[in-house]
């Protein structure tokens, strides 16, 4: 097939298609728009060297992109306002538990992309490793490793910067298995 016989209801067909797929992987509607146009534009170079277009080719360049989009996302460092950085609904009565809160965030914020993804995935949204390995695509033994990982960094975070004992119910919240955050 050919960029002239590509036609324009197939490039809006192939752009719902990849569109869906990043809204589907937990993309923000915004950047799921950008990621797109970033496979769109991989599509057809692929394209230019021959490569047929299916929807398995399609939905590969589309991990492709967002695993490229994490990983540039890990090498630059990222100020966001705290309360963009987390997705925990905490009733916030009183000040331990908003300072619960600020310490989880700021734990949070010390991981790279993916293990905050793995462990928001398994602990604050309570999908299943089987689930968070088939939506990053990796195997679920890995998922379960960097997920035990990423929270004793948050326990050796959380011990270390806070004095150990002035924070100590947020170090027994992360101890696992309980996977469910109640502050």
């Amino acid at each position: 097939m050919t960029r002239s016989d590509w036609s324009t209801a197939d490039e809006l067909g192939w752009r719902e298609a990849a569109r869906w797929w990043f809204l589907m992987h937990g993309v923000e509607a915004n950047l799921a728009e950008d990621l797109t146009q970033e496979a769109l534009l991989r599509l057809l170079r692929g394209q230019q060297r021959g490569q047929p277009l299916t929807r398995a080719y399609l939905y590969r360049v589309c991990q492709s992109v967002l695993y490229d989009h994490l990983r540039q996302c890990a090498r630059e460092p990222s100020c966001q306002p705290l309360d963009a950085c987390c997705c925990v609904a905490v009733a916030e009565v009183g000040f331990q538990q908003a300072e619960d809160r600020v310490c989880l965030e700021q734990a949070l914020g010390q991981l790279r992309p993916l293990e905050r993804a793995i462990v928001e995935m398994h602990h604050l949204e309570e999908q299943t490793f089987e689930t968070i390995a088939a939506t990053l695509g990796i195997p679920v033994e890995r998922a379960k490793k960097i997920s035990q990982r990423a929270i004793k960094k948050m326990q050796q975070w959380a011990r270390s910067s806070r004095g150990g004992s002035e924070n100590g119910g947020f170090v027994r919240f992360w101890r696992p298995p309980t996977g469910v955050l109640c502050v």
